[in-house]
């Protein structure tokens, strides 16, 4: 799970420094070292606290910009009409380049890597208590449905703005997709409300890079420094080898972004798969069957991940001679025989669903 962490944090890393390029008219990569320095230096500093804090006000600044931003897209476009009418046909179309199994599987896909995703899973474990937790995660679903809609409203508007000839397609193909909302920002709303949907787009990132670099730094300082390289390292031990990490992650992540600008989707879907399709099961599971193992996760870990890469880089989605849309379904299915067989065959020294040392050796 932390290496899927470094690309996730990468992606949006180069989603920041998008933004930042545009409104400042500065060069891509000195966008993405500014990202990188300020979002390592106040996660380093504050950890959790300060993650959870800029998320909280984060979390405005994303739905009220991006809200704001449609009324203005849609009035230079001529309205809604306007924009049906200078599509193509089937743009709106659920199933417009994805059959009903690929939107399962992205479905899937999506809530198994934020089931065990380490930027939502510590939100739960510092809650306040189980209602609190609870209530977080209903209005994040919420607020997370809305809000997803919005991005792909004002690319829908984009696409007609090209097709009215109010935009030139070369203007984008010239920088690339990611630039187009922040070239659909600049051409048709006034400063304020360009800055308000700006301030918001690099919230989201924000909020996710920093959880991220805090959920990588977390993972290595607890579950391999910690309980493998040194079992009796004290808090401050653990707290400077988390911070260390987070700042290495960090460096990592910027030189991805610095020289692969391939599509921020591509990127953020292998990782979600990639750390999705080995873990889900052992963490889901682990808390209601007593039989989990330690082999049992291990050995999903192995199969989900291997599965993942090799229909991801090597036979490009044809597993036994059929062909996935998304490696997360076989990696998932591969994960969870192999983590059903060898908890059965290798069971713990002591059955038990609670989070203890002593559950397996």
């Amino acid at each position: 799970m932390l290496l899927p962490l470094i690309g996730l944090t990468a992606g949006q890393f180069i989603a920041s420094a998008v933004i930042l390029s545009t409104m400042l008219s500065i060069n891509y990569q000195v966008a993405v070292i500014i990202v990188a320095v300020v979002v390592t230096i106040y996660s380093i500093m504050g950890g959790l606290w300060s993650v959870t804090l800029t998320d909280f006000v984060q979390v405005f600044l994303i739905v009220l910009g991006m809200i704001i931003a449609i009324p203005f897209a849609l009035k230079d476009a001529g309205g809604w009409a306007n924009v049906i009418a200078n599509i193509p046909a089937g743009t709106l179309d659920l199933f417009q380049g994805y059959d009903l199994f690929g939107i399962i599987s992205l479905v899937v896909m999506y809530t198994a890597t934020f089931s065990v995703g380490q930027e939502a899973v510590s939100r739960f474990y510092a809650a306040k208590n189980e209602r609190t937790a609870k209530a977080g995660a209903w209005l994040a679903a919420l607020i997370n449905f809305i809000y997803a809609f919005i991005p792909t409203i004002l690319g829908i508007i984009t696409l007609a703005l090209i097709n009215m000839g109010k935009f030139d397609a070369a203007q984008f193909e010239s920088v690339g997709a990611r630039y187009t909302l922040p070239v659909l920002a600049m051409r048709t709303m006034p400063a304020l409300i360009c800055g308000l949907l700006f301030s918001g787009i690099i919230s989201a990132t924000m909020s996710s890079s920093d959880s991220d670099l805090l959920g990588a730094g977390s993972i290595f300082a607890n579950d391999i420094y910690k309980a493998v390289l040194k079992p009796d390292a004290t808090s401050t031990q653990v707290m400077r080898v988390t911070k260390i990490v987070m700042c290495l992650v960090g460096v990592a992540s910027m030189f991805i972004a610095l020289f692969n600008t391939s599509s921020i989707v591509s990127i953020l879907m292998f990782c979600f798969a990639l750390r999705a399709a080995g873990s889900f099961f052992p963490y889901v599971m682990g808390h209601y069957w007593k039989k989990a193992s330690t082999r049992g996760t291990i050995a999903s870990l192995v199969a989900g991940t291997l599965v993942v890469v090799y229909l991801e880089h090597i036979s490009k989605g044809v597993l036994f001679g059929i062909k996935f849309s998304q490696p997360m379904i076989p990696g998932l299915v591969a994960a969870f025989i192999c983590f059903i067989i060898f908890s059965i065959l290798m069971p713990p020294k002591v059955e038990s669903a609670e989070l203890t040392p002593e559950k397996d050796d």
